[in-house]
């Protein structure tokens, strides 16, 4: 460990400068958690190893997804970027689960992938306060304060340039220590070919953070000119005009999508998959070259035909990356078997029989933290100054990384101004779920966020995220007072409207029973609310402007928020009360000084884990493998007994 004053002693160094916040990778959360930080009146210092490489889409270039297009929505509420950007560079937009419930209806974009990092990159450096570097940091700078716990004051660039910071992020992505494996071939680097970072790791490490090795992979890229698209299934994308970005008010979000860009579905036949099974030795993810542990919900093609003997078949997304290129995505294919062997797999799919790839796909090992190191506000736990956002905390995924950057862009820059940290609970957000599941259970491979995570979903909605976050964006200062402004008119309008439905009453006439029977619904005999109307089933809020001349047609995210606020208005009552239950657990407060090896009752696994992880609350502790209903009832007993005395 060496200090920042220290080595500016050595002539070897020199003083690159003092900034408030220092964010080390620009990718998708090191953006996020950069532009938090400087709109909120710090300095801060983004480093990224290659300029051409901020805000890369390296894997497929998409935005959003199941669960995914959640936390899109909640970072466009809290005032990020992601959402804007989102929807100035997409080239074809879907709303997937449209025949699902509405607590797993996702947003989806496909990328211009140069656009969007040309535009990024754009804000990034039009941003008052924020300096974007070409330096790769190899060194956390620091020293031991009274008391023992450690200070970081630094960064240590490749070229010995000494960077004096009150504040640093790690959002290193999957570089740190990677390594590129194709079949037999093994490298050092990092994705689509960039450097990879060297010496970082080791440092941390001597700061004594948790390190783990994870992997991941990308499928081949192929040259759209040599496909035969007449063999595969189009899929267009959305005529409605949604937005990730709720625009607050703006025209944008009621313009018709104009040029999008289809995509095809294809499938793998027996063939590719006998080519597995015999080249099976030259895998290095079976072959034991492969060390670290991949992800369980987006696997490789050999991994998915090993584990699915009994499929004959896999459905593979053939995606534009841009529309000033014929560069296509093979989504479903990743692999990291020898290049020859992807080739002949491409032989043997429709349509791609004639493929000429123009990127090998591959698997690439890196470092990342284990994320029980965290606290809920992302910050690590033993380092003062210190936070970790994205992949380097064992997550993947574009979104993932970006609703942690912005978290933790939003509390280096409270931590300097001396403000409350924000944390986002388990009800509030899925990026709330998603923090909390790494602090508190870590993660034994890539984290990739699902609906099925969040307990709480039905009101973790991607059409009410800007009602449960944009207070909270406007309390923190991401988002201005005309967003504001705007925010509170759309509120208004979705309770005005909900109100009006609930008092308007649609009267039994041949018209309206007519009207009912064509939707599949009975007649009525007396009058009813429309909104008592709109909870059945079968008929949608649209449905009733046969009915109702003021039903809202302009605004379709408005219109689906209204719907489903009254459609499954019992179900939302019964997950608040079950809300209320959850945060009597998580107001029973564990203090930090509590010395779980002292307390008689609680098995030693529940001792062990509790020290490990050191709870914030009853409610994070419950959740903790290994912790047991019954290790709570203790651990509640001896809080209540020791409620007037102070806890070691």
């Amino acid at each position: 460990m060496r200090q920042a004053a220290e080595l500016l002693q050595d002539k070897k160094y020199y003083d690159a400068g003092h900034y408030d916040i220092a964010v080390v990778g620009a990718g998708h959360a090191g953006c996020e958690a950069a532009l938090a930080g400087a709109r909120l009146g710090c300095t801060v210092v983004l480093f990224t190893m290659s300029l051409d490489a901020v805000a890369n889409l390296p894997c497929n270039p998409n935005i959003g997804g199941s669960a995914k297009g959640q936390l899109v929505r909640e970072i466009a509420a809290l005032g990020g970027e992601m959402p804007r950007i989102a929807d100035k560079c997409g080239i074809q937009f879907r709303m997937l689960n449209r025949s699902k419930g509405p607590a797993v209806r996702a947003p989806r974009a496909q990328m211009d992938r140069r656009r969007y990092q040309i535009e990024m990159k754009h804000v990034l450096e039009k941003t008052p306060g924020l300096s974007l570097k070409q330096a790769e940091i190899v060194e956390l700078l620091g020293y031991r304060a009274e008391g023992g716990r450690i200070v970081l004051d630094g960064v240590l660039s490749r070229t010995n340039a000494v960077y004096r910071t009150k504040r640093v992020i790690l959002t290193t992505g999957t570089y740190l220590d990677s390594r590129i494996i194709i079949g037999e071939t093994i490298y050092e680097g990092g994705p689509d070919n960039q450097f990879a970072a060297k010496g970082l790791a080791d440092s941390m490490r001597d700061f004594g953070l948790p390190l783990q090795r994870f992997k991941t992979g990308t499928p081949v890229r192929v040259n759209g000119t040599s496909l035969d698209l007449s063999q595969m299934e189009v899929q267009e994308g959305d005529d409605e005009a949604w937005t990730f970005s709720y625009h607050y008010g703006a025209d944008q979000a009621k313009e018709p999508r104009i040029e999008q860009m289809p995509c095809y579905i294809t499938w793998t036949a027996e063939e590719t998959h006998a080519l597995v099974r015999v080249n099976l030795e030259r895998s290095p993810l079976f072959s034991g070259v492969i060390e670290g542990v991949g992800p369980r919900y987006c696997p490789s093609f050999e991994d998915k035909v090993v584990k699915f003997p009994e499929r004959s078949r896999h459905q593979l997304f053939i995606e534009p990356t841009g529309r000033d290129t014929e560069e296509m995505y093979v989504q479903g294919l990743s692999s990291s078997m020898p290049e020859e062997i992807q080739l002949q797999f491409l032989k043997t799919i429709p349509g791609l029989q004639n493929a000429k790839v123009q990127r090998t796909g591959y698997a690439i090992e890196y470092e990342c933290l284990d994320p029980r190191c965290l606290q809920a506000d992302l910050r690590v736990k033993e380092l003062d100054g210190l936070f970790a956002a994205g992949q380097i905390n064992g997550t993947s995924g574009y979104e993932e990384a970006a609703g942690q950057g912005i978290l933790a862009g939003i509390n280096a820059a409270r931590s300097l101004h001396g403000q409350e940290h924000l944390i986002l609970d388990r009800t509030q957000a899925y990026i709330g779920v998603l923090i909390d599941d790494l602090i508190t259970e870590g993660t034994s491979e890539p984290y990739r966020m699902m609906s099925s995570r969040a307990e709480y979903r039905l009101l973790l909605r991607q059409d009410n995220a800007d009602l449960r976050l944009s207070e909270i964006g406007h309390y923190v200062g991401l988002l201005s007072e005309v967003q504001y402004q705007a925010f509170t008119d759309r509120k208004s309008k979705l309770e005005a409207e909900i109100k009006r439905l609930k008092s308007a009453k649609l009267t039994p006439s041949p018209e309206a029973n007519a009207f009912l029977l064509a939707k599949g619904s009975a007649a009525i005999s007396n009058s009813t609310s429309l909104a008592e109307i709109l909870k059945r089933p079968e008929i949608e809020y649209l449905d009733l402007r046969e009915m109702d001349d003021a039903i809202e047609t302009n605004d379709p995210m408005l219109a689906e928020s209204v719907q489903n606020e009254i459609k499954y208005e019992g179900y939302i009552r019964m997950e608040e009360r079950r809300i209320e239950k959850f945060r009597q657990m998580e107001n029973r407060v564990l203090p930090e000084t509590i010395a779980y090896k002292h307390i008689s009752g609680l098995r030693l696994e529940a001792r062990q884990k509790l020290d490990l992880i050191r709870p914030i609350s009853v409610g994070q502790a419950s959740r903790i493998s290994g912790v047991s209903p019954a290790d709570i009832a203790v651990l509640l007993v001896y809080l209540e007994g020791n409620k007037n005395h102070d806890i070691t």
